[in-house]
């Protein structure tokens, strides 16, 4: 920012605006060359957003420009000029009838020197015929408030007596300069004694915040360097006028932070899961060193130790695939074309770190690490030792209320009656009443706050807690118990879909439309957090709804398959693993279904309804800022999908990781079927099966709730809505692909288990 600024305002180090006379500027500019910390002071005419001008080569028409009248003597106070070339150009010489044009003009019009154009002052008669003598390489800025914003203002500079000729025989009126510029004897250091005299000269303060545009009916001083210069206050890509006004520049300032977070929540999710497959590798080992004595404490020390290592090893790729990402994002920022002079387009970013930031990412990547490891080791070193090292399942019995309550009665000591009674208020949080209570609770609060994303909360807590207490009592009317979690997920799934879409549809009109913001502000806490819960409540209930459902789907994909020759042998038990432990295929779908449906929402929303056809019978000014809008989208679109593939990665290794440990669970059961005929050709098909299934699944969830939330951004905002295929098609056959890959290796290895070694098999 610093240097782009510097770049702008040049050599002035402060100025001056105020509706001057003529008699008013020769007074002050002759008592400002006479301070010892002042080398050169000019006065020049600045009129921001009071000219409009029709280029004659092509016919744009362009309005609300900024124009600037300098004197002979102006480089004398801002500096050499120079031109996209980098060679000087002197606006001393210019003759009338010439003027430059600053780098946002002539790039965002195709303006060329040698080019006529035709200017028309606003509040002015006639208009004022110029050539394009040359284009600046920057856009002069010599106020406070434009130099802070950091935006891309497209001046005409023109010779000051040319304008004040116009001005007199336009209106018969002087036109004398309105802004002293200031260029100090030792730079910005000297700058407190200029401003100490300014104010005591000019009998105002020093203006510290900057107005945007500067208006002349009061005198402002303008600190501008080292002060508006080095200003760090605001975002320098935020609450733009293409960020305020395109719905891609608000994915980037809302959509991203959220990305974010889930791209985190995926990898703790993640994490989770390999310590838990850790763990259930060494399971008879971990058994056995509870049984010699060993504590609780000392197996997740010892969980602890190994995945302190790992993660070591894991934070030098972590953090160069997130400079490789940073600098991605730099990049497309970079490049963007202007849609308006206060646009963020056009800002040179450039990667730059420091050790401290490396130093503080390395250790909230090992912290996080840990800490995940240590809550997975508590729940692992509960489990029972007997079960434990004979290789059993752990015995799923649910404790009645009953006997918890017996219990807590009949309990000797304080600390016991401690474990029951938390046991007693798991067990009522469990069955629904608790839960429910929590949520009225965190309801009650949001209203009273007025919080909305905590209403979002409380709400979705109670529509979990109504589940659960309709789970507990269909049991307690004697339902079956596949028929009473049945109830209870779907209960939950439509719920938290149904809240979601309804609660969500303003938030996400705003994101992904140019509405105005449901709560009138723009990047706020709540936006973001309400963004959120717009996006995870209908798909963690679609997610449920689905896996609720899975057996019908399976044994739907089982009779298709059975008309394969080629799959028909593999049916029924390529998928009967996914279902037989719903957690791990749960997690694997709710991953990549996220991650799709992120990418899916991004690319069918931009390219579906976020492009807009040039009209040919349109000016060319609106044709241009079309195409530059269209390109903006595409640009902002790329780099979100691309840093999006890295949850796809996320997704795809969840599946790998899973294959690996259905090879070690199954290995007596490959062995089996090896014995009965099976060749090494359909044991590998069953995994690239149960990979399809599980990808499969993820798509149908990623893309149903993308393309019906993006029917109704279409419909709400009377747009037409069409699915870009090619784009979509890549998409999901890079999805089958990628985690086709991370299956390939485990698929092998199950394949290649020989027979009688896998029936032997006893670890």
């Amino acid at each position: 920012m610093v240097a782009d600024r510097l770049l702008k305002v040049g050599d002035v180090d402060e100025s001056v605006s105020s509706h001057f006379t003529q008699a008013q500027i020769d007074s002050a500019l002759t008592q400002i060359r006479q301070q010892a910390g002042v080398q050169a002071a000019t006065a020049v005419y600045l009129r921001p957003l009071g000219v409009d001008f029709r280029v004659q080569r092509t016919g744009t028409l362009q309005t609300n420009q900024y124009i600037l009248g300098v004197p002979p003597d102006f480089e004398h106070t801002y500096g050499s000029l120079h031109n996209s070339q980098g060679q000087t150009v002197s606006s001393a010489s210019l003759r009338s009838g010439e003027v430059l044009l600053s780098r946002s003009v002539a790039r965002s019009l195709d303006i060329k020197p040698g080019d006529h154009i035709q200017l028309t002052m606003h509040g002015q008669n006639g208009t004022l015929n110029a050539l394009v003598r040359d284009i600046l390489s920057n856009d002069p800025v010599m106020t406070g408030g434009e130099l802070a914003a950091n935006g891309s203002y497209p001046e005409i500079l023109l010779p000051l007596e040319m304008l004040q000729q116009f001005s007199l025989h336009s209106t018969h009126q002087s036109l004398p300069p309105n802004l002293i510029c200031i260029k100090n004897v030792g730079g910005p250091g000297s700058s407190q004694a200029v401003l100490t005299f300014l104010e005591r000269y000019f009998h105002t303060p020093t203006d510290t915040h900057g107005r945007l545009p500067v208006t002349f009916n009061s005198t402002i001083i303008h600190p501008l360097n080292p002060k508006f210069v080095e200003y760090t206050g605001g975002n320098p890509v935020a609450n733009k006028g293409d960020f305020l006004t395109t719905s891609a520049g608000r994915q980037v300032d809302l959509f991203l932070p959220v990305c974010t977070g889930l791209l985190i929540s995926m990898g703790l999710l993640l994490l989770v899961l390999l310590c838990l497959f850790l763990a259930a590798d060494r399971r008879m080992e971990l058994g056995m060193a509870r049984a010699i004595g060993l504590q609780r404490h000392h197996l997740v020390q010892a969980l602890l130790i190994e995945c302190c290592g790992y993660s070591l090893l894991a934070v030098v790729p972590g953090v160069l695939l997130g400079l490789g990402a940073l600098k991605l994002e730099l990049l497309t920022l970079s490049t963007l074309p202007s849609l308006s002079f206060t646009s963020s387009a056009g800002f040179p970013l450039q990667l730059w770190i420091n050790w401290q930031s490396v130093l503080m990412v390395l250790c909230v990547g090992v912290l996080t690490t840990l800490i995940m490891t240590w809550l997975t080791g508590i729940w692992i070193s509960h489990g029972n030792i007997v079960t434990t090292i004979r290789n059993l399942d752990d015995p799923h019995r649910q404790v009645s209320l009953k006997d918890l309550l017996s219990e807590l009665k009949t309990a000797p000591a304080l600390t016991r009656r401690g474990v029951i009674l938390l046991r007693l208020l798991r067990a009522f949080f469990m069955r629904g009443p608790l839960c429910l209570l929590v949520g009225y609770l965190v309801l009650r609060l949001g209203q009273i706050l007025v919080v909305g994303w905590l209403e979002q909360l409380g709400v979705g807590v109670l529509i979990g807690g109504g589940g659960l207490f309709l789970t507990w009592l269909s049991t307690v009317f004697r339902f079956p118990v596949a028929l009473a979690r049945w109830l209870g997920r779907m209960l939950v799934g439509l719920g938290w879909l149904l809240y979601g879409l309804q609660t969500g549809a303003g938030t996400l009109l705003f994101v992904f439309s140019t509405t105005l913001p449901p709560s009138g502000q723009l990047n706020n806490e709540e936006l973001l957090l309400g963004l959120l819960f717009s996006l995870l409540m209908p798909l963690i209930g679609l997610v449920v709804l689905v896996l609720s459902n899975s057996d019908g789907l399976a044994n739907a994909l089982h009779m298709l398959l059975r008309q394969v020759p080629a799959l028909a042998p593999i049916s029924r038990t390529s998928l009967s693993y996914p279902l037989t432990f719903r957690f791990r295929t749960g997690v694997a779908v709710s991953l990549l279904s996220l991650v799709l449906f992120l990418v899916m929402l991004i690319m069918t929303n931009n390219f579906g309804i976020g492009q807009q056809l040039v009209d040919t019978s349109s000016s060319s000014s609106d044709a241009l800022f079309i195409a530059a809008q269209n390109a903006y989208t595409m640009s902002i679109t790329r780099f979100l999908i691309s840093y999006l593939v890295i949850g796809i990665l996320f997704g795809a290794v969840s599946i790998g990781v899973i294959a690996i440990r259905a090879v070690a669970e199954r290995r007596q059961q490959i062995g089996m079927l090896r014995a009965l005929g099976f060749s090494r050709i359909l044991v590998r098909r069953s995994f690239l099966l149960e990979t399809s299934f599980i990808v499969t699944l993820s798509l149908l969830i990623g893309t149903t709730l993308t393309w019906w939330l993006v029917s109704q951004i279409a419909y709400a905002t009377s747009k037409d809505f069409s699915v870009p295929l090619l784009p979509t098609l890549d998409l999901l056959l890079g999805c089958y692909l990628v985690s086709f890959v991370c299956t390939v290796v485990p698929a092998q290895q199950a394949s290649g288990i020989i027979p009688a070694e896998a029936l032997r098999y006893e670890d």
